[in-house]
C-alpha cells in the first residue's frame, strides 16, 4: 500500500464529499420515506399577538386522506413548554395566545404534503387580536409585559466594566456618539428545516432523520420531551443543506413530529417550505446601540460606552449567546482601556433570535469599526492612521480586552493590516478616486480589521474502526452542512494513521456511532473534532501495536509504527500493513475500535483585515464592488481548498446583509418580506471575486493550532461596506448609521446632503 509522500495537513485536497452531491446522490429530509408514512402540515398564526378563542377542526377532519388534526386545546401534552429554552419557552402548539405571525397553531397529519395543506385551509382559529410590541427599546421600558409570568421583557442582561469604565469619558479629549442600528436578517440556508421520524413499538425506539447541525443535542431535546431514555432514541443527519446555526436549536416541529410518531406509531414526517423558512426559522442581527467613544486628539482610544437592546423576539431561542457574544466582540482588535458595556435582549412579537453565523460577533465589530470612522472625522485624521495607532501590538500578546475571559494570545494584527494595505495599493487607488471623482464616478475604500473568536467550551469525539479490508472508518458527532468536514477529518486521520486519503471513510452526524457529542457551530469542529481525530489516532495506534504484537509474537514494547506499517524493533523485515492487520484480527471475531474525546474552554482567535472597493452610481445609489481583499489567520490550514470556501461563502453572505437583506415588520409585528421577491439575497452578478491571503498563527490554546474559520468572512462585513460607501462621498459628509445600506436607504441619506449631484 503506497503511503502519502508528505503530511496530508495542508494539502488543497478536493471534496471527497462532492462527487455523489454533484451527482444528485445525495440524501436529504425531503428524500426520506418510510412505508406508511403520514405527512405533517402546520396551521400557523397571521397575527403577531393574539389570543387564541376557539378552533374549529371539523371540516378538516373530513377531508379524505386526513389522520387527524392536532391542537394543543385538545391534546394538554402538547402545551408542555420545548426543552433547552430558560427561562420561558413556547408549547408545541400555542394554547391560549400566539406571540409571532408563523407561531404553529394546529398540526394536519395526512397520506401526502397537499391534502395536508388543504386540510390546514378548513382550520378555523377565531382570534382576539392584541397589541403586539415591535419596537425593542420601547419593549425594555416594560410599559406592557409580553410574558406576565417574566414580569419584565428583557430576558437578559449584560453587563460588563473595565478601568474606569464610563467615567473615563471625562478625560478624554473628545467624545463621539453616534446611535448605529442593525437590520433583522433571516439565513435562508438552501434547504429548509425538515425531520421525519420512525416508531418502533416492539423495541421501544425511535428513529428521527433530522436537518439539524447537533444530533446529540436534539437526541437530548427529543428523549426529554418524550419521557424517554437517549439510547431509545437514535438521531441521524443525512445530507443537511445549509445551516448557518439556525438549525441547531429548539423548534415546535420537531417536538411535534416525534412526539406524533410514537403516539400514532407511524412513521412522520415534516419538510418546511420557503415561505415558513421566513415565517417561523429563528432570524439574526437585529439591534439598536446607543454609543460613546473617548479619544485624544492624537487618536489614541481612552473609552467606549455603549448601551444597546437586542430585539430578541417571543422567545429566548439562542438570542441571549448573540447579545453577550455582541459585547465580547465590541472591542474588536483594538487597545480600548476603559470599557462600559449595558446590553439587554428583549422580547418582542417577532420571530425569536438565534445564532446566525457570526453570532454577535458582526455585530460587535459593526460598532466599533463605525465608531473609529466617527472618530476620525471628529479629528480630522485618515481613517486608517486610526486604527493603525490603536491595533493591539505583538508585544502587547497576551492582550486582556476587559472583557471576562477574552484574552488574545497570538498573532500580530498590525502587520495583517499593513498587508492588506499593501495588496490593495492605498496611494495608487487614491490616486484613482480623485481622478474618477472628476469624471463623476464615485470610487471608496473601506478597510476593517476584526478577531474570530471560536470554541472555547464543551468538547468532541471521533471513534475509529479498523474495517476487514484494512480500510478505517470514522465517525464523529460533528455534523456538518457543506463544510467539507468529511475531507478535513480524512486528513487528519490519513496523516495520523499513515494511510492513503481513500481509506479513510468519515460518517458525521450519527447518535449510534459515537458516544456522545456537541455539534457544529461557532467554527469549532477544526478545533474540536480535529483535534480529536489526532487524539484518538493515537489512541488507536496504541491499541493496533497490541494486536500486531500477537500477530508478530513479540512484546508490545518492541513494536514500531512506521510508514504505515507494524514492525518488531530490529527486525524491520518482519511488519504488518492495517490491512494485513484486520486480517490477522478478522478470525477472533473481535474488533479494533478506539473512541476518545478533545476537549478545551479556551477560545481560539483567529483575526484579519479586510479591504473593499466600492463603486456608486450617483443617479441610482447603485453599489457594485469592484475589489475585495482579505489578509486572515485562522492558525494551522488543515485544507487552503476548505478555508478558502468557508471565507468566501462568509464574505458574499455578510455582503448580503450589509446591502440587500432585511427582515421588516410593520408596527403591528407583521412580517413584510417573506419572499425572495421581497428578500434579496447576493447572486453570482453582485459577488466580487475575492482575494484571500492566509496567515498562519498557529492557537497556543489546543495542540494541532487550529482557529476557526467559518466566520471569518461575515465578521465586518456590514461595517466595511457602510465605510466603503462613506469613502465614496466623504467630501459630502455622509454618514450612515444603518445596515443594510440598501440602494433607497442611501439615496434618502444622499438626497438630505444635498441630493445628487
Amino acid at each position: 500500500m503506497a503511503i502519502q509522500e508528505r503530511s496530508w495537513i495542508g494539502r488543497p485536497v478536493p471534496r471527497t464529499e462532492d462527487r455523489a452531491l454533484v451527482q444528485g446522490l445525495g440524501q436529504y429530509v425531503s428524500d426520506i420515506n418510510f412505508e406508511g408514512q403520514w405527512v405533517m402540515a402546520l396551521v400557523r398564526s397571521p397575527h403577531a399577538h393574539a389570543r387564541i378563542a376557539r378552533i374549529n377542526t371539523e371540516a378538516a377532519k373530513k377531508l379524505p386522506g386526513v389522520h387527524a388534526v392536532i391542537t394543543s386545546q385538545e391534546w394538554e401534552n402538547l402545551r408542555r413548554p420545548l426543552p433547552g429554552m430558560a427561562p420561558i419557552a413556547p408549547p408545541a402548539l400555542a394554547h391560549d395566545r400566539v406571540y409571532y405571525v408563523g407561531e404553529p397553531v394546529a398540526a394536519i397529519l395526512a397520506d401526502n404534503r397537499y391534502v395536508a395543506e388543504d386540510a390546514a385551509e378548513l382550520v378555523e382559529v377565531h382570534y382576539e387580536p392584541l397589541p403586539a410590541l415591535s419596537n425593542a427599546e420601547e419593549a425594555a421600558q416594560d410599559q406592557e409585559i409580553l410574558h406576565p409570568s417574566l414580569g419584565t421583557n428583557v430576558v437578559d442582561r449584560v453587563q460588563y466594566e473595565s478601568g474606569a469604565g464610563r467615567g473615563a469619558l471625562a478625560a478624554a479629549d473628545h467624545v463621539v456618539t453616534a446611535t448605529l442600528r442593525l437590520g433583522r436578517v433571516s439565513a435562508q440556508p438552501m434547504e429548509p428545516r425538515g425531520i421525519a421520524a420512525h416508531y418502533d413499538p416492539q423495541n421501544q425506539t425511535l428513529l428521527v432523520y433530522h436537518a439539524t447541525q447537533s444530533v446529540h443535542r436534539a437526541q437530548e431535546r427529543i428523549a426529554e420531551y418524550l419521557g424517554m431514555e437517549k439510547s431509545q432514541v437514535r438521531v441521524i443527519a443525512p445530507e443537511v443543506g445549509g445551516g448557518f446555526g439556525v438549525k441547531n436549536g429548539t423548534y415546535p416541529e420537531e417536538a411535534l413530529v416525534t412526539y406524533c410518531a410514537v403516539h400514532f406509531q407511524r412513521p412522520i414526517k415534516w419538510a418546511g417550505d420557503r415561505f415558513e423558512e421566513f415565517l417561523s426559522t429563528y432570524q439574526e442581527r437585529e439591534q439598536i446601540h446607543h454609543v460613546e467613544l473617548g479619544i485624544n486628539r492624537d487618536g489614541t482610544l481612552v473609552a467606549l460606552v455603549d448601551t444597546y437592546y437586542q430585539d430578541n423576539g417571543a422567545y429566548p431561542g439562542g438570542g441571549m449567546i448573540v447579545s453577550r457574544t455582541t459585547a465580547r466582540n465590541l472591542p474588536g482588535p483594538y487597545r480600548i482601556p476603559h470599557l462600559a458595556i449595558n446590553g439587554a435582549a428583549v422580547l418582542t412579537n417577532k420571530v425569536p433570535q438565534a445564532p446566525y453565523r457570526g453570532a454577535g460577533r458582526p455585530q460587535g465589530h459593526y460598532i466599533i469599526e463605525r465608531m473609529l470612522d466617527r472618530a476620525a472625522e471628529e479629528l480630522g485624521m485618515d481613517r486608517i492612521e486610526i486604527r493603525r495607532k490603536n491595533l493591539v501590538r505583538p508585544d502587547e500578546l497576551p492582550y486582556r480586552t476587559g472583557i471576562p475571559d477574552a484574552m488574545y494570545d497570538s498573532g500580530d494584527f498590525p502587520q495583517a493590516f499593513q498587508d492588506l494595505l499593501e495588496a490593495i495599493d492605498l496611494s495608487a487607488f487614491r490616486k484613482r478616486q480623485a481622478a474618477a471623482r472628476q469624471d463623476g464616478i464615485r470610487l471608496g475604500l473601506g478597510v476593517a480589521n476584526y478577531v474570530e473568536v471560536s470554541a472555547g467550551f464543551g468538547f468532541e469525539g471521533v471513534r475509529l474502526r479498523l474495517l476487514e479490508d484494512g480500510q478505517v472508518l470514522l465517525s464523529t458527532g460533528a455534523t456538518g452542512q457543506g463544510q467539507g468536514h468529511r475531507t478535513a477529518l480524512a486528513q487528519i486521520a490519513a496523516d495520523t494513521l499513515q494511510l492513503p486519503l481513500d481509506r479513510i471513510t468519515v460518517v458525521e452526524g450519527d447518535t449510534d456511532q459515537i458516544q456522545k457529542g456537541i455539534g457544529t457551530f461557532g467554527s469549532r469542529t477544526m478545533i474540536m473534532a480535529g483535534n480529536a481525530a489526532r487524539v484518538a489516532g493515537e489512541g488507536f495506534i496504541a491499541k493496533a501495536k497490541d494486536w500486531a504484537a500477537r500477530a508478530l509474537e513479540a512484546h508490545v514494547d518492541d513494536i514500531i509504527f512506521q510508514d504505515g506499517r507494524f514492525s518488531v524493533q530490529g527486525v524491520p523485515s518482519v511488519s504488518l500493513d492495517w490491512a494485513e492487520l484486520a486480517r490477522k484480527i478478522a478470525p477472533s471475531g473481535e474488533m479494533l475500535i478506539h473512541e476518545d474525546y478533545f476537549g478545551s474552554g479556551t477560545p481560539t482567535y483567529g483575526f484579519g483585515s479586510h479591504g473593499m472597493i466600492v463603486r456608486v452610481d450617483e443617479r441610482t445609489a447603485d453599489i457594485r464592488i469592484e475589489r475585495y481583499v482579505i489578509v486572515h489567520d485562522g492558525g494551522t490550514i488543515v485544507n487552503p481548498l476548505l478555508a478558502n470556501g468557508q471565507v468566501i461563502g462568509g464574505t458574499v453572505q455578510g455582503l448580503g446583509s450589509a446591502l440587500y437583506e432585511e427582515m421588516i415588520y410593520s408596527e403591528d409585528g407583521q412580517p413584510l418580506t417573506t419572499s425572495f421577491l421581497d428578500y434579496r439575497l447576493p447572486g453570482a452578478v453582485e459577488s466580487p471575486d475575492i482575494e484571500i491571503h492566509h496567515r498562519d498563527y498557529p492557537a497556543p490554546s489546543n495542540p494541532a493550532g487550529y482557529k476557526g474559520v467559518g466566520e471569518a468572512g461575515i465578521i465586518p462585513s456590514q461595517a466595511i461596506v457602510l465605510s466603503a460607501v462613506e469613502d465614496a462621498f466623504q467630501d459630502r459628509g455622509l454618514k450612515l448609521d444603518f445596515a443594510p445600506v440598501t440602494p433607497g436607504r442611501l439615496f434618502q441619506a444622499l438626497e438630505e446632503k444635498g441630493g445628487f449631484q
